[in-house]
């Protein structure tokens, strides 16, 4: 794992060497159960270090220190959730993915890390949402590559508590997703920093902190944030 090392060490992140074990275990679990079924479209074992490990670590800096759970929404094969869990094992992460045989392999997998602060749920955030348990409950909510930006604020500035932030990785349309999604962070409760540049090619994170309670009409029923987002 050392092109992970390297880009751990260009981003602040200590990966210690059970860490470093658990992403090399993690990164051969998830190539094996990709071959039955459908987790990453990427199968190079490099390119799963740089484009899914790597990539996942440019979120760490911008996880709030006093964040104490982390939901991860649409996890699919666990990136960036389950490489949070790894590299900040102190964190309760959630795993939230619509697909049941996803959910058996991220709770599978976390078992095998030993990752006993790792939570996998079967289901769909405009329904978890409306659960007290989870509806602001999170300094910290991901999702990657889960849809446009206006949609995803829809769906994961509900679950942040305020205070403490989402943190959504985007390609080279960032800026122009941040735009469009302007009056729906603001509708949400929440506050767009700058966008934040990382080392590795095609990934801007955006960072919207939430600064008020997002109201209770949101997020919409099912598939409507999709069909119908909140463009002002």
């Amino acid at each position: 794992m050392q092109t992970l090392a390297r880009y751990a060490d260009r981003l602040g992140v200590e990966l210690d060497a059970e860490a470093t074990e658990r992403f090399a275990i993690y990164r051969d679990l998830l190539l094996a159960a990709n071959e039955r079924f459908n987790l990453t479209r990427i199968t190079d074992p490099d390119e799963v270090e740089v484009r899914l490990l790597a990539d996942s670590l440019t979120l760490v800096p911008e996880i709030p220190e006093a964040a104490t759970h982390l939901l991860d929404i649409g996890s699919g094969g666990g990136v960036p959730g389950l490489a949070l869990a790894i590299a900040r094992p102190g964190l309760h992460v959630t795993l939230l993915d619509a697909t049941a045989k996803k959910v058996r392999f991220l709770a599978e997998t976390a078992e095998v890390l030993g990752l006993d602060r790792v939570t996998a749920l079967h289901g769909r955030a405009e329904e978890l949402a409306r659960n007290p348990n989870h509806r602001e409950q999170y300094g910290a909510v991901t999702a990657r590559a889960v849809a446009r930006l206006v949609t995803l604020v829809e769906l994961s500035l509900p679950f942040v508590s305020v205070g403490g932030c989402a943190i959504l990785p985007k390609g080279s349309a960032a800026a122009e997703e941040l735009d469009e999604a302007r009056y729906a962070v603001g509708l949400l409760g929440g506050r767009a920093r700058p966008l934040v540049p990382t080392p590795i090619e095609g990934t801007t994170l955006i960072v919207v902190d939430k600064r008020k309670p997002t109201p209770a009409a949101y997020p919409r029923t099912t598939g409507v944030p999709n069909r119908k987002p909140l463009i002002g």
